[in-house]
This record gives C-alpha cells, sequence and structure tokens, in this order.
C-alpha cells in the first residue's frame, strides 16, 4: 500500500494544484500497442468486462459535478478551485481514451450500460459538493488497488503502461479530494458515511471482478483492508484541514 503522507503533494496549496494538474495535461501517455500479445479467451473474458465498467466511469461529463462545485465557489470565492476542477475532469477524461484504446486493440466495444456506474452517478447526486466528493474519492480508492491487479493479470505491456500512468494520476487525486473535504467540513458523521460507502463499494466490485483482483494477488480481505488503508489516510488528511 502506498504512503499518502510522504508525498508532496500534501502540502499543495490550491494554486500549487493548478499548476499539477495544468503540468499533468502537456506531458500525457501515448500507449505504445505495437508489442501487444493475443489473450487468450479466459484472459479476455476475465479483464474485459471490469475495464469496460471503469471506461465508462472515467468517461463522466462532470455537469452535475461542476454545478456543485460552482456552488460552493459562488460562496467561497475560490475561484482556483473551480479551474483545478475542471482540469481535474480532463484528466479523468483521459484515463477514460486510455482504456478505450485498449478495448479498441482488442476490437472489445465499450459498455452502453453498468449497473455500478448508475449506482455511482445517484449516490453522487446527494449531499452536495461534499457528496460527489465522497463519492469520487471512494471510486480513485478503489481505483489503486484494481489497476494494481489488472496490471498483472495479462503481460500486456500496453496495459501495464497504462495501469502505471492511472497510479501516478489517482494517488495525488486521493489527496486534493482529501483536502477538499477538509475545507467542506470532515468530522465523525462524514467519516462514518465515508467507511460505510467505502465498505459498500467494496463488495459491489468484488462481486463481480474478484477474478481480476484474486490474479493480481488479492483476496477479499486484503483488498478491503487496503482500500479501508487508503481511505483512512484519505480522512486524516480531511482532518487535519478542517
Amino acid at each position: 500500500m502506498y504512503c499518502l503522507y510522504n508525498r508532496e503533494e500534501i502540502g499543495y496549496t490550491q494554486e500549487d494544484w493548478l499548476r499539477h494538474f495544468e503540468a499533468h495535461d502537456e506531458n500525457r501517455l501515448q500507449p505504445d500497442f505495437s508489442k501487444e500479445p493475443d489473450l487468450t479467451e479466459e484472459q479476455a473474458l476475465m479483464i474485459f468486462p471490469s475495464i469496460q465498467a471503469f471506461q465508462m466511469g472515467e468517461r463522466s461529463d462532470g455537469v452535475h459535478l461542476m454545478k456543485e462545485v460552482r456552488r460552493y465557489v459562488d460562496r467561497s470565492g475560490d475561484r482556483t478551485y473551480l479551474e483545478c476542477m475542471k482540469w481535474f475532469i480532463r484528466e479523468e477524461n483521459w484515463h477514460s481514451v486510455y482504456l478505450k484504446k485498449y478495448l479498441d486493440c482488442y476490437q472489445v466495444p465499450d459498455m452502453e450500460i453498468s449497473v455500478l456506474d448508475q449506482c455511482f452517478r445517484e449516490l453522487r447526486r446527494f449531499g452536495g459538493l461534499k457528496g460527489e466528493i465522497m463519492v469520487l474519492a471512494t471510486a480513485e480508492i478503489i481505483a489503486l488497488s484494481y489497476y494494481r491487479a489488472l496490471a498483472a493479470c495479462v503481460k500486456s505491456p500496453a496495459l501495464k503502461q497504462i495501469c502505471r500512468q492511472m497510479l501516478v494520476d489517482e494517488l495525488p487525486h486521493i489527496i486534493f479530494q482529501g483536502q477538499t473535504l477538509g475545507r467542506l467540513g470532515f468530522g465523525r458523521c462524514e467519516e462514518l458515511i465515508a467507511v460505510g460507502l467505502m465498505e459498500s463499494v467494496i463488495a459491489a466490485t468484488w462481486i463481480p471482478f474478484r477474478k481480476v483482483f484474486l490474479t493480481g494477488g488479492y483476496d477479499l480481505e486484503s483488498y478491503a483492508k487496503e482500500c479501508l488503508g487508503y481511505l483512512k489516510q484519505m480522512m486524516n488528511i480531511a482532518q487535519a484541514k478542517s
């Protein structure tokens, strides 16, 4: 498990985050698909449903999120946060692009409907900006374990490149969301909600995608322990800022 407390982003101001997102956008990954292996039917059935689901989740247009962000900015005057969130959504959409390119390489279509994605979208509509951020942070924490597992599932150079980039992007995102929750106010009530939400999402992702996690070296206990460990770190960041 990665330690968030040792990362330089812990001390970032809003202006630092803006520079962070702008700099990342100048160096986007260009996956190399020239050495991709043929996958067995078993491998394809194992990895592609989860990649389709995560690709759908990453391609959100962020309309409702930005509506809540603008409401917050109108109250707080924090215009830099508004710009940061525009870049954040752009970075998440790049994640969708990477995964789509991988699916396209193997001629696998996009997923049209995902129950998991629909649940995330509905959950994000409750609780204003704080609710949006808590659900986003949950998804990003889940992604850390998922992409580590996915990278170990098949000997695909491009997929390993993509998963590595996801981890590079998502680790700072969790710190960024933790700091945002700190500014919004993160107390005991929010902590209980966050833990309950995480436990529910762990179960909801383990059931359909357990073969990916198992192949990647996780059992349910280690998967849950890692995700809850990341959540604890994020909550400590939020409470330090509240």
